[in-house]
């Protein structure tokens, strides 16, 4: 029997960018000005990143002003307005849920995930609640009925998870939710 240490702090951050669609490039040069010149190359693509540039092309059918809502919750990331570091993010996923929009929803959580990885764990673990409440006020589940179906199903805030990368793929797993929820017992 082996002992499988849990994933350190850095390949814990590794996961979370593979998993935003960040490339990892190991390369070695031949002098320090060559490496110096790489690590520069690599912060200001990262800046690049986190400022938004193309990721809006990566992101199939992003409006106009989806995609400066989304742009502008980002830029406000670790703002003092919020008690968390995306708070901007989730506040417009709310919003977003509250215009019943649940694909561009998806789309600010997959920009978010790119331009700032490390957060995406952190902000997903907030969408099950948002969308218990997207539930109750837009598709008229009854909150007993979700409390019993959700009791029954334990995979349903990881089912939200993995499909919140794929928007028509959560809205349509959100949709078949709510159906669920609304079958009598």
């Amino acid at each position: 029997m082996t002992d499988k240490k849990p994933p350190s702090r850095v390949q814990k951050q590794r996961e979370i960018r593979v998993a935003a669609g960040w490339q990892e490039v190991k390369v070695w040069v031949p002098t320090e000005k060559d490496a110096e010149d790489i690590r520069n190359l690599a912060n200001e693509r990262r800046m690049k990143a986190e400022a938004l540039d193309g990721l809006s092309n990566e992101v199939r059918a992003v409006t106009p002003e989806t995609q400066i809502r989304i742009a502008q919750a980002i830029a406000e990331h670790g703002s003092a307005a919020y008690t968390h570091s995306s708070g901007a993010v989730l506040d417009l996923m709310t919003k977003l849920a509250d215009e019943d929009d649940l694909q561009s929803f998806s789309r600010a959580f997959i920009i978010l995930a790119r331009a700032k990885p490390t957060n995406a764990a952190s902000v997903a673990s907030f969408i099950p609640a948002k969308i218990s409440n997207f539930l109750v006020k837009h598709r008229g589940v009854d909150p007993g009925s979700m409390m019993s179906w959700t009791h029954d199903h334990p995979e349903w805030t990881d089912r939200l998870k993995d499909a919140v990368r794929d928007p028509e793929r959560f809205e349509l797993v959100i949709e078949a939710m709510a159906q669920e929820m609304k079958r009598p017992h």
